[in-house]
């Protein structure tokens, strides 16, 4: 059973106690892992694995609990993984297996997606560019407060940023 844990607790005062995330709805025997949450805390996006391909889930809080969770809009096809929401909940990248191009080959590795927020759903995914996607092993982003970028690659890139 793969699981999220939730640290609760005061970081100085005491170590944090640990509890299992949201266990049988979220946590469960298909594998997730990277959650990241809206803003709010009522929204939580987590990456999910439970056949060939990786995909970007989403589940809502109502009423205290923790809904049945599904395929995030703009996820499902492709291998879609390791979510990363911008602080102030506006945008999110992740990383897919997806073709650079309509019709064309998955990749072997992956590149940076970026997805906006639109009303209540999401845009059209969109890949960043290739001084982000320098290489075909990009992943794990994570965005800073401030806007910036961070992530991850096998590759060495032959560039200075």
């Amino acid at each position: 059973m793969a699981s999220l844990f939730l640290a609760c607790g005061a970081v100085i005062a005491a170590p944090p106690q640990l509890h299992v995330f949201a266990p049988g709805t979220i946590s469960s025997a298909a594998g997730v892992d990277c959650a990241t949450f809206r803003p709010d805390g009522k929204t939580v996006f987590f990456h999910q694995q439970p056949w060939s391909i990786g995909m970007i889930m989403v589940s809502h809080k109502v009423d205290g609990h923790w809904s049945t969770p599904g395929i995030a809009s703009f996820s499902g096809t492709w291998s879609d993984h390791d979510p990363a929401l911008a602080p102030d909940g506006s945008f999110m990248v992740f990383p897919s297996n997806r073709p650079d191009a309509p019709g064309g080959a998955p990749l072997r590795g992956g590149h940076l997606w970026r997805v906006n927020r639109v009303g209540d759903g999401w845009s059209a995914p969109n890949r960043l560019p290739d001084t982000v996607n320098f290489g075909t092993y990009i992943f794990a982003p994570s965005i800073a407060a401030n806007g910036d970028l961070y992530f991850q690659s096998r590759d060495n890139p032959s560039h200075q940023f």
